[in-house]
């Protein structure tokens, strides 16, 4: 018998099944009042918990938090700035709450690539997007990581008019056809 069958046979012997139903299932047809005070009721219940969650529960909620927004940002088809991967990195950093310095020794990395990718002078490899999965826990896989980067490469790919036209300068003898 399984665990809800059971819950169900003990409920059923003190309750009719409409009173279950109401125990465990909101009405949708309260008035105001009742709704100010179930909201009041559930954010005091959410404050307790916040109050009472740990410094390690708050982290990986945070964390949790970042990697879900992340995966919204994936599915969406747009570039957007506030999720280039040097902007995601600096606030991984300052959710962790590290300096630059720590952190670059903590994934064994020279201070002054991680000023570059945080600046968006460099870009991130393989090594880096594994390491910065290890080091949060592998709560954000390497491949969120890369695929923040790689969404900015394609944008630029698309969009970058100049670099395109200094690089097409370069090309002799290429190939023509007809459409």
């Amino acid at each position: 018998m399984k665990n809800n069958e059971k819950i169900y046979l003990e409920l059923s012997k003190q309750f009719t099944d409409q009173e279950i139903v109401e125990g465990y299932v909101f009405p949708a047809d309260l008035d105001e009042l009742e709704k100010e005070t179930i909201e009041a009721e559930f954010r005091a219940l959410r404050l307790k918990a916040l109050k009472e969650s740990t410094e390690e529960q708050r982290l990986l909620s945070a964390l949790m938090r970042m990697k879900l927004l992340i995966q919204d940002y994936l599915g969406r088809s747009d570039f957007e700035k506030e999720f280039s991967f040097a902007h995601q990195l600096e606030q991984y950093i300052k959710l962790i709450g590290r300096n630059q310095k720590d952190f670059a020794s903590e994934i064994d990395l020279h201070p002054t690539k991680l000023s570059r990718l945080l600046n968006g002078r460099d870009n991130p490899n393989n090594e880096l997007v594994y390491r910065l999965e290890k080091h949060c826990g592998n709560v954000i896989p390497a491949i969120y990581w890369w695929k923040l980067y790689a969404k900015q490469l394609e944008d630029a790919i698309k969009t970058d008019e100049l670099v395109r036209s200094i690089e097409w300068g370069k090309v002799k003898n290429n190939l023509k056809f007809r459409a």
